[in-house]
């Protein structure tokens, strides 16, 4: 038997996560004020770096000045505010040196990076229609003056840090971590999340119990019942008489020992040993973090109507401008070592990157929020019932990105418009058939039909579950009497039982 080799030819392609788009990524998904906190670390360390408000460190000199005077002209044709004059000879023949002997160090135009924009933001990027003048003030901004403690979030982002998981499972985790409310529980539908994200419920759940297993114990529970059993499991308590309980609370609340005991096949003692231990378990268990510190929401966009138009704004608070120092730039051109040139090609090239890449953020922000107000001018023409179903692809294709892309910019962005600030992931929900076959209904559309129907119902018979669906299908919308019941649970609006016990009493 005869051995050989062989060649072969393969093609293929793979994207190769550079240092340069994992920034990118990176800044795309932060919030306005984690921005500004990663912002001030880079100008503390890289010295080509400074605001364009003001000079850094006492080096401004009469070009800073020019550049302050064409800061309008630089927004409003998006120059590179490192090319806003042009470079004296000797620098320019330096910089030609420097790219001869130090090719992989020299600064260009275009970035030599293996990263596309592509990659990041999609295919289009253009100029943004703002105007970035942020009124100067001797105070600091508000959302600098509180001090921070560990929140919920915090600590869940933590532990899942610290376990044992790929991309993906890390992802889903910090999806689910982002939708637990400040009492621990998981406030949005699974399905709902695996439709927007993309993802099988299947492994939205499989991430779930991962996150279940987190400290405090109770936290991602879905309901009351499921929280309390958590914390069961946790005490090595999930077995009768403790779950039975959990499975009457509404008998529980009202107190009817008589049937508890009944069902139970419990004594007085026994009982009241059972429901002491129910007693004792947390229903609120996200509140031991961070639940007495004041939070304030900066809107990165605003939507406002001019002429009978909904408008897009970016908040110029929120969009940092940056620019590189001159003063460091021309010391190209000076007497100074190979090493110490290296040094300020090497930062330069890092700050002309991260401009860039605050440029694309804000851009690909804007898109995202004026692609939202054109499928939601309903919602602000009309208010929440008028909310139309949207998922994440639908935006990104009408704006030409990736899914992935519009799942960050919506994390943790906010838009302030006239019916108040909301977050971007607000404005997407899942679908609800039409009984008539017309236009669908989204999920929070639907909840808050059930709100104003039960607001509305007569207070000593108040509407079932199943009266809710049949009012509702009467109104056009297809809806079963299970997801009505898990509307209300997310609502938190009591059983038709429970409402009825708590109606005030009349008198006869």
């Amino acid at each position: 038997m005869a051995l050989g080799l062989e060649l072969k030819l393969r093609m293929g392609m793979q994207l190769v996560m550079t240092p340069q788009l994992q920034m990118a990524i990176k800044l795309l998904q932060m919030s306005s004020l984690d921005l500004a906190d990663y912002l001030q670390e880079e100008l503390e360390k890289n010295p080509l770096l400074e605001r364009e408000d003001g000079a850094a460190d006492g080096m401004e000199t009469a070009e800073t000045q020019k550049l302050d005077d064409s800061r309008e002209s630089y927004l409003s044709g998006m120059e590179e505010p490192f090319t806003a004059r042009p470079e004296s000879p000797d620098i320019v023949k330096e910089r030609e040196k420097l790219d001869r002997d130090h090719p992989e160090s020299g600064l260009s135009d275009e970035l030599q990076v293996d990263a596309s924009w592509d990659d990041v933001y999609g295919d289009s990027y253009s100029a943004i229609p703002f105007e970035n003048n942020a009124a100067s003030s001797e105070a600091p901004p508000l959302e600098n003056t509180l001090t921070g403690s560990q929140t919920l979030q915090d600590h869940l982002v933590w532990q899942l840090g610290v376990s044992a998981l790929n991309e993906k499972e890390r992802s889903l985790g910090l999806t689910l971590i982002d939708a637990i409310d400040e009492n621990g529980y998981l406030t949005s539908d699974l399905a709902a999340i695996a439709e927007m994200t993309g993802t099988s419920e299947e492994d939205l759940e499989d991430a779930l119990i991962l996150i279940q297993s987190f400290d405090p114990p109770g936290i991602g529970a879905r309901n009351l019942a499921e929280c309390l059993l958590l914390q069961l499991k946790n005490e090595g308590l999930a077995y009768p008489p403790y779950t039975v309980l959990l499975d009457n609370l509404e008998d529980l609340a009202r107190r009817d020992f008589r049937k508890l005991k009944r069902m139970l096949k419990l004594d007085d003692d026994e009982l009241s040993d059972a429901v002491s231990v129910i007693q004792s378990l947390n229903p609120k268990p996200g509140l031991a973090y961070g639940s007495d510190q004041a939070s304030y929401v900066v809107p990165d966009v605003f939507v406002k109507k001019m002429d009978g138009e909904w408008v897009v704004e970016i908040n110029p608070e929120t969009q940092p401008r940056l620019r590189i120092n001159r003063a460091y730039e021309a010391a190209l051109g000076g007497n100074i070592s190979s090493q110490d040139k290296r040094f300020l090609a090497d930062n330069a090239r890092s700050a002309q990157w991260l401009i860039k890449s605050l440029e694309q953020r804000s851009s690909t922000i804007f898109r995202v929020a004026e692609s939202i107000v054109r499928f939601q001018k309903d919602f602000l023409d009309h208010g929440q019932e008028y909310l139309k179903p949207l998922i994440l692809k639908d935006v990104a294709d009408d704006i030409g990105v990736h899914e992935s892309t519009t799942s960050r910019v919506t994390s943790n962005k906010y838009m302030h418009t006239p019916r108040g600030i909301f977050e971007l992931k607000f404005f997407f929900s899942s679908s609800l058939g039409s009984q008539t076959g017309g236009e669908n209904h989204s999920s929070e559309a639907v909840k808050y039909k059930i709100r104003k129907l039960v607001d509305s119902e007569p207070a000593n018979r108040p509407f079932s579950d199943e009266k809710l669906a049949k009012l509702l299908q009467e109104q056009g919308i297809d809806v079963a009497r299970r997801t009505v019941a898990k509307y209300r649970d997310a609502l938190n609006i009591p059983s038709s039982s429970r409402r009825k016990q708590l109606a005030p009493k009349t008198e006869g």
